[in-house]
């Protein structure tokens, strides 16, 4: 059986690479050229960036501990910084909580080290315990699920006392910084030393919804934070919390997240280089020569050297730098302020480039609010915290074209010199939009419907008010027909923006979000997540519309939670096809294989990750890429299964990169790492993550 299994990848490798020599689009964009297939790729299978600092030897535990205990039961984990163990007691009546919140409801309070089942006159010292959620459950939070959270472990009341206590655990002495966010009062004592206060509610991020808040108002709140002092061995951390005074507060929880007060120090192996990007991106890299393009949110596209990570050029790709020469000598506003804020704007740092975005915005809702004011859907509104504006930029190898979910197109030769920039007709409201393509001298983008511009001069060529897509739109050519596919599988001729074919399952509802692969001229699409798989093989078509054989096959999958309730195995993946062989992972991690032939499924694996899921984050969303003969899985945490093609699950290395990110806000430091798919080039293998852009391979 080995034998034959060996055989089948390697016919399959020769197919690919057939593939792409004779019919890939010689263009560059998003997973490589569209389909994530490497084949003549050589990188690395191993790599590490490895937390040593302080935080990344601590644990905790509720209880008391006993004589010689060298180390908690709960690790505090580098990528959480969050307690899970503690021991709470309350509530404690008070006639007003803010008033009364500096008068101790327990004798000495700052000094205790209590033990489970402890007294405070009726009242008890019992564990709270905060146990990990299943996925499942912890996608589409708004909350902050890493919160201790009394008001359910308590029985609330308004102008009530309560505490929270746990021993902490330090393998060596160090700093570390706690950020809290809290809801109502707090007074945090370490050690038995008070390090802060604050009798009413002190937020800087508040909820998952509030990074969109944020992102889109230019701004950046800052969460209180306290820097302790750990001692090598035990520490204690006391909290006190006041609910609130009045008849209608619920809430009474703290978000307290740990990381290194300084730089964290870590263990690397096979990190080239890494270069710090100005902002997160959802794209992935393109690599074109010997140039690396990645974009910026919300509207810079940066060019860098492949071999050392230098940045080179950036642009900005902004709705006042697509203004039009008559705009700009309409309004002095633009000569006098604008111009010198932009100048300014390329060499401002991060904060003070948030605070002249803010000026620039408002200029220009004065010079014309009806023309410069961008109003989101609501949907994109609340989930651009994970959307936002920037796509995969696309290449020709002479010349980039960056476009923007605002709106603007750009393109720049590989120098950096601006050739055009336009900002196309907007909307009444701005929606989801895409990657775009690049073919038969078009660019095809997704904005209030699908246009087609002439890449060389970014005229529109034509337009469809229906076209739709919320991932990728897909380039290929079919029977000598340049054509380009949307998400859910409607194929447009690109000379004229003929439809030619449409998915005949599309009907009204949430189907799925992955975009299809086009492989030679059959397309495969996911269909409501990872269940379905749908083939359409364009080999026999003709004419202006297309009949092409068409069938689907289902990807077994459990749909069931514990508790026997449907569960949607949703992906934002496209699928990886080599040879006869579909790959894909759903958002929870779990990695399928099915053979497209027969339509039988050979695995569903969980690989392990323990990802990020929130309201503005999707644990794995990357689509898998063929990097010669292995198969690359990443979630958004940094950790990468490799794993060998074939029929049977077969891991090869499992790899993690722990950078910590100061987000100034209590959730999870470690760095959101790749939400965009991973591309291997030669020898090397590059990962975009919010903070940084990896070069993976030997220096």
């Amino acid at each position: 059986m080995s034998g034959l299994v060996g055989r089948s990848v390697i016919v399959s490798l020769l197919v690919v690479s057939a593939t792409l020599a004779g019919e890939a689009p010689k263009t560059f964009g998003w997973r490589g050229n569209w389909t994530g297939l490497y084949p003549e790729a050589t990188p690395p299978t191993e790599w590490g960036r490895i937390a040593k600092g302080v935080v990344a030897g601590l644990s905790s535990q509720a209880a008391k501990p006993g004589a010689g205990a060298d180390k908690g039961t709960t690790p505090v984990t580098t990528g959480r910084g969050f307690i899970r163990d503690w021991l709470v007691i309350g509530l404690l009546p008070v006639a007003h909580s803010v008033n009364d919140f500096d008068k101790q409801q327990i004798p000495g309070e700052g000094k205790i080290e209590p033990a489970e089942g402890d007294k405070v006159g009726e009242l008890t010292w019992k564990r709270l315990e905060m146990k990990r959620a299943p996925d499942y459950e912890r996608w589409g939070r708004v909350d902050l699920e890493e919160a201790v959270d009394l008001a359910k472990a308590l029985d609330y009341k308004p102008s009530h006392m309560a505490y929270a206590h746990t021993y902490v655990h330090a393998a060596r002495a160090g700093k570390v910084s706690l950020t809290v966010d809290h809801i109502y009062g707090l007074k945090l004592f370490f050690n038995g030393e008070q390090v802060y206060c604050a009798p009413k509610m002190t937020m800087g991020y508040g909820s998952h919804y509030g990074i969109s808040r944020q992102k889109l108002a230019f701004t950046h709140g800052r969460s209180p934070r306290i820097t302790l002092d750990l001692k090598q061995g035990w520490n204690r951390l006391l909290a006190k919390m006041c609910s609130y005074t009045g008849p209608n507060g619920r809430a009474l929880w703290f978000a307290p997240i740990l990381m290194d007060a300084e730089p964290t120090p870590y263990e690397e192996k096979n990190i080239a280089w890494m270069s710090e990007m100005p902002e997160r991106t959802n794209a992935c890299p393109i690599v074109v020569g010997d140039h690396i393009f990645t974009p910026a949110e919300p509207d810079q596209l940066l060019c860098l050297d492949k071999a050392t990570g230098k940045v080179l050029w950036r642009h900005f790709n902004s709705i006042y730098e697509a203004a039009t020469e008559e705009d700009r000598a309409a309004s002095p506003v633009f000569k006098e302020k604008l111009v010198p804020l932009a100048e300014e704007l390329a060499k401002a740092d991060y904060e003070k480039g948030l605070e002249i975005r803010r000026q620039m915005r408002d200029l220009l809702l004065e010079v014309d609010k009806k023309k410069y004011h961008m109003r989101l859907e609501g949907h994109l509104e609340g989930h651009f915290g994970i959307v936002g504006f920037t796509t995969t930029p696309v290449s020709d190898g002479q010349h980039v074209w960056a476009f923007t979910g605002f709106g603007v197109v750009a393109c720049y030769d590989l120098d950096g010199n601006r050739k055009w920039i336009r900002r196309l007709e907007v909307p009444k409201e701005i929606s989801y939009s895409c990657s775009p393509a690049l073919i038969g001298g078009k660019l095809c983008v997704i904005f209030n419907g699908l246009h087609a511009l002439d890449a060389a001069t970014g005229k529109t060529v034509w337009s469809d008010p229906k076209g739709h897509s919320i991932a990728s739109l897909i380039p290929a050519t079919i029977r000598g027909t340049d054509v380009v596919f949307t998400w859910r599988g409607v194929c447009y001729r690109v000379s004229d923006g003929k439809q030619l074919w449409a998915n005949p399952r599309i009907q009204p509802g949430d189907l799925g979000w992955a975009a299809p692969a086009v492989i030679g001229e059959a397309m495969y699409l996911p269909w409501c997540g990872v269940g379905g798989l749908l083939i359409a093989d364009f080999a026999k078509v003709e004419g202006d519309a297309w009949k092409p054989d068409f069938r689907g096959i289902e990807v077994k999958c459990n749909h069931r939670r514990p508790s026997g309730e449907w569960l949607d195995r949703w992906t934002p993946a496209s699928p990886l096809i080599i040879g006869d062989t579909h790959y894909i992972p759903d958002q929870y991690g779990v990695f399928y294989a099915a053979d497209i032939k027969s339509g039988s499924t050979y695995y569903s694996q969980d690989l392990g990750f323990d990802e990020l899921h929130t309201y503005n984050a999707i644990g794995v969303g990357a689509s898998a890429a063929l990097g010669g003969k292995h198969i690359y899985v990443m979630d958004n945490q940094g950790m990468c299964v490799v794993l060998e093609q074939g029929p049977a699950y077969k891991p090869v290395a499992v790899n993690r990169i722990e950078t910590v990110v100061d987000r100034y806000w209590p959730w999870a430091p470690q760095e959101i790492l790749a939400n965009g798919p991973p591309v291997p080039d030669g020898s090397r293998l590059y990962l975009r993550g919010e903070k940084f852009l990896y070069c993976l391979g030997e220096k």
